[in-house]
C-alpha cells in the first residue's frame, strides 16, 4: 500500500479528514519502515521549521513564530504510541535547539539594558555565543540569563541547571556566572563546567583549563574568595555554605556537551536523577533498598529502553515503563518509569 506525502503531512498537522487518518493508521499498521518513514518526515519538517524561526532578522516576530510551532507540536504528539518512538524523536532533536527571549528591560543607571533568557527543553543540549564571543553549552532543562549588552564593569550571567563555558578573555571586564544568591564563579579567560539545578544540594564547579575564583557568600554576610585550577573540582554546599575541593578528571564532568552520560561509582539516586533529566522522565521507586547500588557505566546515543537493561542486569532491579498519557489540552505527560527490586 502506497500513501500520498501531502496526506501524511496533514496527518502530521492535525488537519486531516477521518478517511485519511484511517489511511494512515492502517498503512503505518502494515510494517515497521512505514513508522520509520513518518518519523523522517516528522524529524525534517520539524527541524526545517526550526531552522527558518533561528534565521528570522526579527527575533521579537522569531519567538512568535516558535511558540506557533510549539503549539502544533502539542497536536502533533498524538501519533507517537509507544515510548521507544518518543525516544527517537528526543534523539534526533538533540540537534541544538533552544528558546531564546527577550523578557524585560532593566534600570542600570541611566542605562536601560535588556535581557535574554536562554532555556535548554529537557532531553535537549543546546550551543551559543553570548554577545561577548564567549561560547556556551547548556544542559537539558537548564537557563542562561544575560544582558543584550554587558556593562562597562564586568559581564554577568544568571544560571540556574549546568552550563559549560569557553569565555573569551578581557582582563578589563571579568565574566561571572552567578548561580546562587551565595555563590558566584569569576573568570577573565578559562574554560569550566557548572552545575547548579535547584533540586541538588550542591552546586559543582569544575575547571578545564585557566583559573576562576570562587566567591562563597557566609551566614555572617562576609563573602570568602577561592582560587581553582585546573583539573580541580569545588563543591559547595548549599545549607551549610561549605566547601569542599578535590582534583578529578573533568571529562567525566564534561562529557555531556557531546551527548555522552558517564557514571563513575554513582548512587542509584544520582543515576536516576541525571537519566530523569536527560531523558525527560520520571522514575518512581517502590523499594528504596534500589537507590543503595552503585553505578559504573558509559553512554552515548542509547535509548532509554537500552540504559534501563544496563541497570537491570547492573543492579537487579525490575522496571516498567508505563506509556506517556494525553493530557486534556492534548499535550503529553512526562513518561514514569517504576523500579523495584
Amino acid at each position: 500500500m502506497t500513501i500520498d506525502e501531502n496526506i501524511l503531512i496533514k496527518y502530521l498537522d492535525g488537519v486531516q479528514t477521518e478517511s485519511e487518518q484511517a489511511g494512515v493508521e492502517a498503512w503505518l499498521a502494515e510494517s515497521p519502515e512505514n513508522e520509520k518513514v513518518l518519523e523522517q518526515l516528522y524529524f525534517t519538517l520539524q527541524v526545517t521549521d526550526r531552522l527558518h524561526v533561528m534565521q528570522s532578522v526579527d527575533p521579537e516576530m522569531a519567538l512568535v513564530r516558535f511558540k506557533s510551532k510549539v503549539r502544533k507540536q502539542n497536536k502533533k504528539v498524538r501519533l507517537y504510541r509507544s515510548l521507544s518512538l518518543l525516544q527517537k524523536v528526543a534523539a534526533v532533536l538533540f540537534i541544538p535547539v533552544l528558546i531564546m527571549s527577550a523578557y524585560l528591560f532593566m534600570q542600570l543607571g541611566n542605562e536601560r539594558v535588556r535581557m535574554v533568557e536562554v532555556r535548554t527543553n529537557p532531553g535537549v543540549v543546546s550551543r551559543f555565543e553570548l554577545p561577548d564571543g564567549t561560547k556556551v553549552w547548556l544542559n537539558a532543562g537548564s537557563t542562561l540569563n544575560y544582558p543584550q549588552k554587558f556593562r562597562a564593569e564586568n559581564r554577568q550571567v544568571e544560571l540556574t541547571g549546568q552550563g559549560y563555558f569557553e569565555v573569551t578573555k578581557n582582563p578589563e571586564k571579568p565574566f561571572i556566572v552567578k548561580v546562587n544568591p551565595a555563590y558566584s564563579v569569576e573568570v577573565l579567560g578559562t574554560t569550566f563546567n557548572v552545575s547548579a539545578y535547584r533540586d541538588d544540594e550542591t552546586i559543582g564547579t569544575t575547571l578545564v583549563e585557566g583559573s576562576v575564583k570562587l566567591n562563597i557568600g557566609q551566614k555572617n554576610g562576609k563573602v570568602i574568595s577561592q582560587l581553582l585550577k585546573p583539573d580541580e573540582k569545588a563543591e559547595f554546599m548549599k545549607s551549610t555554605c561549605k566547601l569542599n575541593i578535590s582534583s578529578v578528571n573533568t571529562d567525566y564532568d564534561t562529557a555531556w556537551i557531546n551527548g555522552e552520560i558517564i557514571f563513575r561509582n554513582h548512587s542509584m539516586r544520582q543515576v536516576l536523577k541525571m537519566l530523569g533529566r536527560h531523558y525527560n522522565v520520571k522514575f518512581d521507586v517502590k523499594d528504596d533498598e534500589v537507590l543503595n547500588s552503585i553505578i559504573t557505566a558509559r553512554f552515548k546515543d542509547e535509548q532509554l529502553p537500552q540504559v534501563m537493561e544496563y541497570l537491570k542486569l547492573a543492579s537487579g532491579i525490575s522496571y516498567k515503563i508505563k506509556k506517556p498519557v494525553m493530557n486534556d489540552d492534548s499535550t503529553l505527560q512526562i513518561s514514569v518509569i517504576e523500579i523495584s527490586k
